[in-house]
C-alpha cells in the first residue's frame, strides 16, 4: 500500500508534489518499467543492504545504488528492480522543484540516477538513519520536509517564473515556447537555457512529456478509447503522430499499455 502526503505549507508547495511511503508489498514481477514525468525524485531505501538497481531501456545494463537516490528528470523510460521489496520513502518535486535543494542544475542529472550522497554528503546518512529510528509514516514525512526546509537556498532570479513557465507547459503543453517566453519578457534562448538548469529538460520535450502523461491520464480512466480522438484531443497532428511518441516513451503501443494499477499510470510490469 503506497501512502502519500501532497499538502504542504509555503514554501514547500512550490517545490514539493508529494511525498510517499511504500512498506514493500512482493510484486508476482522482477521488474518495473518507469515512465518519463518531467520531476526529479528522491528515494531513501529503509533496510540495509538491499540496493537499488536500474536498468536501461533495454533492460540489460543495471547500476546499483545503495542507501538513498536521486533519479534526475527521465526523457525516456528505465526499468527497476521489483523482486526484492523493501520499505521505501520518496520525494516527488514538481517538474523545476527540485534543483534549490540539490546545488546543481538538474540539466545535470537528466536521464540519470546518483547516490544523493554526492550531492548531500555526511546528511544524506543522517537524514536516512533518523527516517529508520522512527515508526509513523506522519513523523517520517515531518523528518522528510524538515530536512529540505534546511537545505532550501535563496532562490535564483527569475526561478519563479520559470515554475510558472513549467506549471504552464504542464496544463497547456501544446503553447508555443515563442508565447511563454513573451510573456515573460524572455528571449527564446533565455528561457531555454533557464529552463533547462531548473527542469532538466528543453521546453519541447517537457511539453512533448506532458501531452503524453495527459494521454495516460485519459486512457486510465476511460473505456472504450478512439484513439483518433485521443490523438486530436491532446493536439497530437493524428494517431500515426501519437502513436509514435507513446511508443518512445513506454516501449509500446498505446494497445498495449499496461500500468501495474489505475493510480499507478507511470509504472508498468515487464514481463
Amino acid at each position: 500500500m503506497l501512502e502519500s502526503r501532497t499538502r504542504f505549507k509555503s514554501p514547500l508547495n512550490l517545490f514539493v508534489k508529494c511525498l510517499w511511503y511504500s512498506a514493500g508489498e512482493h510484486r508476482d514481477w522482477q521488474q518495473e518499467r518507469i515512465l518519463p514525468t518531467g520531476s526529479v525524485d528522491l528515494v531513501f531505501k529503509l533496510q540495509e543492504d538491499r540496493p537499488v538497481q536500474v536498468f536501461d531501456p533495454a533492460g540489460e545494463k543495471a547500476l546499483s545504488f545503495s542507501g538513498a537516490t536521486v533519479s534526475g528528470a527521465y526523457s525516456r523510460h528505465f526499468a527497476l528492480d521489483t523482486s526484492r521489496p523493501v520499505p521505501t520513502i520518496g520525494i516527488h518535486f514538481h517538474p523545476g522543484g527540485a534543483a534549490p535543494f540539490l546545488g546543481v542544475p538538474a540539466g545535470e542529472l537528466r536521464n540519470q540516477h546518483i547516490n544523493l550522497q554526492e550531492l548531500w554528503g555526511a546528511d544524506t546518512l543522517r537524514i536516512r538513519e533518523q527516517l529508520m529510528q522512527v515508526t509513523s509514516v506522519a513523523a517520517r514525512f515531518d523528518l522528510l520536509e524538515q530536512a529540505l526546509l534546511t537545505r532550501l537556498t535563496e532562490l535564483p532570479r527569475n526561478y519563479r517564473a520559470i515554475l510558472y513557465a513549467a506549471g504552464l507547459f504542464r496544463t497547456s503543453p501544446s503553447v508555443s515556447v515563442k508565447k511563454v517566453s513573451e510573456s515573460l519578457g524572455f528571449s527564446n534562448q533565455r528561457l531555454i537555457r533557464q529552463f533547462q538548469n531548473a527542469v532538466g529538460l528543453s521546453p519541447k520535450l517537457y511539453c512533448r512529456i506532458q501531452r503524453f502523461q495527459s494521454v495516460l491520464d485519459q486512457i486510465v480512466s476511460s473505456q472504450p478509447i478512439s484513439w483518433v480522438d485521443v490523438a486530436l484531443e491532446n493536439g497530437y497532428y493524428d494517431q500515426s503522430h501519437l502513436i509514435h511518441d507513446f511508443r518512445e516513451f513506454t516501449g509500446v503501443t498505446p494497445a498495449e499499455y499496461r500500468p501495474v494499477a489505475p493510480d499507478r499510470k507511470n509504472h508498468m510490469r515487464t514481463e
